[in-house]
């Protein structure tokens, strides 16, 4: 099935292959993700980071870059896509400050990504699609956790998710999600290959 694109500020997920490709992609590179954790993928991919941006974004960016342990993760990759046309890409922050890159540079980036939308219709596609791939058996989800956010979707609408605990227990996420091209207006490309 391939999707069309909407008139969405940020048009990630246009192609519905692409969308079943970044996440046998994401399944393949942290397989003890759970329902919840593609959610967050895909919500991720579509609106960005804009539901994290306040007054204390740069403190918690600052407190949290303070207190990672640099050696962890070390295979880590800098970027990650998280949008099927690569437009949306995760920061992960230890090999952001292993290469000694500026806090605040990404910072700009998220600012500059917090101002752009998404698409409610655009998530709904993706996510019937991870919902298709998780019933064919492809990838092991736990389909009661995959009703209980059909349900909140239906009640509450599309809103951000954390981590599951089995994520955050095993992968130790520590990322910024912003527009590949709102980072590459602040930091060198040579900086970020």
């Amino acid at each position: 099935m391939s999707l069309k694109p909407t008139d969405s500020a940020l048009k990630p997920m246009v192609d519905g292959s692409g969308v079943e490709n970044l996440i046998r992609a994401h399944f393949e590179r942290r397989p003890l993700m759970r329902a919840k954790d593609a959610y967050k993928l895909l919500h991720q991919g579509v609106f960005g980071v804009g539901h994290i941006m306040g007054d204390e974004s740069w403190a918690w960016l600052k407190a949290e870059a303070e207190g990672l342990d640099l050696e962890e993760q070390p295979d880590e990759p800098l970027l990650e896509e998280v949008s099927a046309d690569d437009s949306m890409v995760r920061v992960n922050l230890r090999p952001y400050l292993r290469r000694g890159l500026p806090l605040e540079r990404l910072f700009s980036a998220m600012k500059k990504t917090a101002g752009l939308g998404g698409s409610p219709r655009d998530f709904l596609e993706a996510w019937t699609l991870f919902k298709t791939l998780a019933n064919s058996g492809e990838i092991g989800i736990d389909k009661a956790e995959m009703d209980e956010l059909d349900e909140g979707l239906r009640s509450g609408g599309c809103r951000p998710q954390h981590h599951s605990d089995a994520y955050r227990d095993a992968y130790h996420p520590a990322y910024r999600v912003v527009r590949r091209d709102s980072l590459t207006s602040v930091l060198d490309s040579k900086e970020i290959k």
